[in-house]
């Protein structure tokens, strides 16, 4: 349970290395802020599921192959901003 309060930045790093328990605690870390999101943009439950999933699809693509994403500390506007982006393709 330490490792929840690790910050976003190690858990990264970690997720890249190769934990792929660190990729789940950055996903329940921010999945309500993420999800509450895109459902008010969508108002679906469905919908916002899918969007949710191809969101962190795309996270989990992009630091598996190191496009794209710069460690900066900044996990959460990134991810948000891509959930966005994909909420507005939707829309």
């Amino acid at each position: 349970m330490a490792d929840i309060q690790l910050p976003d930045a190690l858990l990264v790093k970690n997720y890249i290395a190769g934990d792929e328990n660190a990729l789940a605690i950055l996903i329940n870390r921010h999945q309500s802020k993420i999800y509450g999101y895109i459902y008010s943009k969508v108002s679906d439950r469905d919908v916002t599921e899918d969007i949710f999933q191809e969101t962190f699809f795309k996270v989990i693509h992009t630091l598996k192959t190191k496009k794209y994403y710069n460690e900066e500390g900044k996990f959460l506007p990134w991810a948000a901003r891509v959930a966005r982006n994909l909420t507005i393709d939707y829309i």
